[in-house]
This record gives C-alpha cells, structure tokens and sequence, in this order.
C-alpha cells in the first residue's frame, strides 16, 4: 500500500503543478479588458465547478479516448497505431495522466477564483508604485504585486490542496492505481473491508496532516515580517 501511496502523492502533485498554471492563466483571462475573454473563461469555470467532480472525470477519462477511436477515420492510421501501442505498452500511465487532467481542471476551477480574488485584494496604486520606482509592469508583478497576491492567496490554495489530494481516489474508477485502487484490489482478495480501507484512511490521514503542517510552515515565513514592527 505504500507503493499506492507514493502514486497517489505524486498523482496530486502532478495535478497541482497544471492545476496552479491553468488558474493563473484563467484568472488573469478572467480579468481580461475584453469582454468575450472574460465571459468566456466566466462560463468554462462555472461548468466545471456546477458538474459533479466525478463526472469531470469520466468525461476526460473515459469520454476522450470514446471519441478518439469513434471517430477514428479522421486520424492518420501512424496516429491510430501510435496510439493502440501507448495503450498496450503504457496504458496505465495514459489514464493516470488523463486523471491528472482531470483533476488539474477541476483544481483550476476552484483555485483561479482564489487568485482572482487575491489579485483584486491588491492596491490598484501599488502598480503606480512600481511606476514611480522605474520597474516595468512584468517587474511590478513579480516584485511587487505578487508577493502581496501570496499572502492573500495562500490560505485558500491550501484548502484547495487538501481537496485535491483526497480527490485522487476519484480517479480510480478510471483504473488509475493509487491508493484507493490497491485497497480495492486488497479488499476483492481478502474480503476485509475494515482492516484495509481504515489503513487506507489512516495513510490519507498521515498524509493531510503532513501537508497542513508544511502549509503552515510555508505561510508561517511567507508572512513572517507582516506583523513586526517597522524599525
């Protein structure tokens, strides 16, 4: 089972690394002075987050690989082949990437209205500030704006984090292996659902606690001078 864990862990930190890019780059789209642009984005994120979690799942994990052989006949047969081949030889990682998918949409869903708003906490002057002091706008961001975007951000990432690594035993029924799958399989062979599953969720456990500490920590000294008198 440690094995599953470790699958699962890295199965969530696969789908955080994409889920964070795809949420910056929504929010800042959602942001956008163009109106199309900002309904646009508006109405993918409302879709994802109004449609249960594990029919998002399905739809990418079961409903892409339906449609590409359905219709097939549009691909180059090297495509065809190329792909029957990665699904003999590698099928397992190609579902365990398409969870991933999976969960990174549905992570960015919910962590772009946190950043959106994080953004939107900051000053408008501060972007004056980065004027005054000659820095460019990328500078600004990255000097100035961001830092302070962080620090409003953070906590609700966190939470974000933590649902979306209890998440990954969702992707399971796709036949992803992590955790969830093993104690499935574990349990069909031994018919001793207490045992495993409270095992299974003693390690979910062990890890959520880990990862709340380190948030902690991590937050700890990203405001660590928030609070400190000025000298």
């Amino acid at each position: 089972m440690l094995v599953a864990a470790k699958a699962t862990i890295l199965l969530a930190i696969i789908s955080l690394v994409m889920g964070f890019l795809w949420a910056n780059i929504l929010a800042i789209l959602e942001l956008s002075r163009w109106r199309i642009v900002r309904w646009s984005v508006t109405l993918f994120v409302s879709i994802i987050r109004s449609l249960p979690e594990l029919i998002v799942i399905f739809l990418i994990g079961l409903g892409l690989p339906y449609l590409f052989l359905e219709y097939e006949e549009i691909w180059p047969p090297q495509v065809i082949d190329l792909y029957f081949s990665i699904l003999d030889s590698y099928g397992e990682y190609l579902f365990f990437g398409l969870g991933a998918f999976a969960l990174s949409l549905i992570y960015a869903s919910y962590a772009s209205q946190t950043i959106r708003g994080a953004l939107l906490a900051v000053p408008k002057e501060q972007w004056h500030s980065g004027a005054v002091l000659g820095l460019s706008k990328p500078a600004t961001f990255f000097y100035i704006i961001m830092p302070q975007m962080w620090r409003h951000a953070f906590p609700g990432l966190s939470n974000q984090w933590l649902v979306l690594l209890k998440d990954t035993a969702l992707v399971s029924l796709i036949g992803v292996h992590e955790l969830m799958k093993e104690t499935d399989y574990i349990y069909s062979a031994t018919s001793d659902g207490f045992t495993w599953y409270t095992m299974a969720a003693l390690i979910y456990l062990v890890i959520s606690l880990v990862s709340q500490k380190l948030q902690d920590l991590l937050y700890n000294r990203i405001t660590k001078y928030d609070h400190e008198p000025a000298k």
